[in-house]
């Protein structure tokens, strides 16, 4: 298979990351895994030459069919997504599985690497940053879940880790 100038900078960017990855045979599309602060964050990356566009996807490992956990995450994901300038969350309703995706539109056919490594930084980042309140919301039952205030624990800021300082020597 012939490989596209967009689809052969995603392969570079991974390369000069140093990030391991798996070509998914047939298409052009690369996964991978990052072990994040509160998971493990599994993501593809799918280029569209045609427009040229890059899109990053990262997939909860965990669903739900309660329809009042449903509801919950979906709250969740919108409370979210408001906050966010790149990227959003998304509900595949029937199996109540949360993904993060970033979209990036290139003016040339090959993209940019660097725009393609934030593009997984970010959805690594937001993934992660959502599995620990996605995991109250899934194990909370009954009235706890009926009274989790999704707004506050958003804004309590404690899910995010710490960035450390840059080195300034």
């Amino acid at each position: 298979m012939v490989h596209s100038e967009l689809y052969s900078t995603i392969l570079s960017a991974f390369k000069e990351a140093g990030w391991s990855y798996n070509e998914v045979e047939g298409r052009e599309v690369v996964r991978a895994g990052f072990e994040a602060h509160h998971t493990r964050v599994e993501l593809h990356v799918q280029s569209f030459p045609q427009i040229p566009a890059v899109s990053v996807v990262a997939e909860s490992p965990r669903t739900t069919t309660d329809p009042v956990k449903r509801e919950r995450l979906a709250e969740l994901a919108m409370r979210v997504n408001q906050t966010l300038t790149v990227g959003n969350f998304e509900i595949a309703w029937d199996s109540g599985r949360m993904f993060f995706r970033a979209t990036n539109l290139f003016p040339t056919p090959q993209g940019d690497r660097k725009i393609i490594q934030g593009l997984v930084h970010n959805t690594v980042g937001e993934m992660d940053r959502i599995s620990a309140l996605e995991a109250i919301v899934y194990r909370a039952d009954g009235p706890e879940l009926a009274s989790l205030d999704l707004a506050v624990l958003l804004d309590s800021g404690e899910f995010v880790p710490d960035v450390p300082a840059p080195d300034e020597t």
